[in-house]
């Protein structure tokens, strides 16, 4: 597979199948996801690889969270969000709407569960930052989580990325025996999608390049 094929043709899986992937596929995964570049080669990053019941119990966990704080899914923006962005927001609402409607899901409330669910996925790689480091190094992960996201593909694999569970740390770090120097970025759900799901029929539309590339 080319790497264009891979970017071109994943797109975030919102429905699981419960089969696993093998545990070699997912070493190989693993392999390539540290083969990431980062500044000074400093790799600043560390991974958890949940699998099987575990992945039930922390959703437990999460879900219990999330009945105290009630903490859901936000733009985490630090100022009003222009119109662009709230335009991008609306057309994703519109592309998912129909889906959730013939999946017979309730709207409300489902990205919030469907992402502390890891949406049925039979594996999770959790990506941490040291920091010992600036969070400008988060940068660096997010390099790792790419290359994830796409030998993923390679691999047959589907994902889907979840930035909610970054609002449960506590939760996450005591469950996994994650180190109080690490903090917790994001998470990717792993596994084979249902291919007759309408959940997964939906791809995100993206902004042409007129918007958001600029040349000299």
């Amino acid at each position: 597979m080319l790497v264009s094929q891979a970017i071109e043709g994943r797109s975030s899986c919102r429905d699981f199948q419960a089969k696993k992937p093998a545990r070699e596929t997912m070493v190989r995964l693993m392999e390539l996801t540290i083969r990431a570049p980062s500044a000074i080669n400093l790799q600043p990053w560390q991974f958890t690889v949940v699998r099987d019941e575990e992945v039930a119990r922390l959703s437990r966990q999460l879900q219990k969270a999330k009945t105290e704080t009630g903490q859901g899914c936000a733009p985490d923006n630090l100022q009003p969000l222009a119109e662009k962005y709230v335009e991008r927001k609306r057309q994703l609402s519109r592309g998912m709407g129909p889906l959730l409607e013939e999946a017979g899901v309730e709207a409300a409330g489902f990205i919030d569960q469907g992402s502390l669910n890891f949406y049925g996925a039979p594996a999770v790689v959790v990506a941490c930052l040291d920091r010992t480091f600036k969070p400008v190094r988060a940068f660096d992960v997010g390099l790792a989580v790419g290359w994830l996201l796409l030998a993923a593909r390679e691999l047959g694999l589907d994902t889907c990325p979840i930035g909610l569970i970054a609002a449960y740390q506590e939760p996450m770090k005591d469950f996994l025996n994650i180190a109080d120097n690490y903090e917790v970025l994001v998470a990717v759900a792993l596994g084979y999608g249902n291919p007759d799901s309408p959940l997964n029929r939906l791809r995100s539309p993206r902004a042409g390049l007129e918007e958001v590339v600029r040349w000299y």
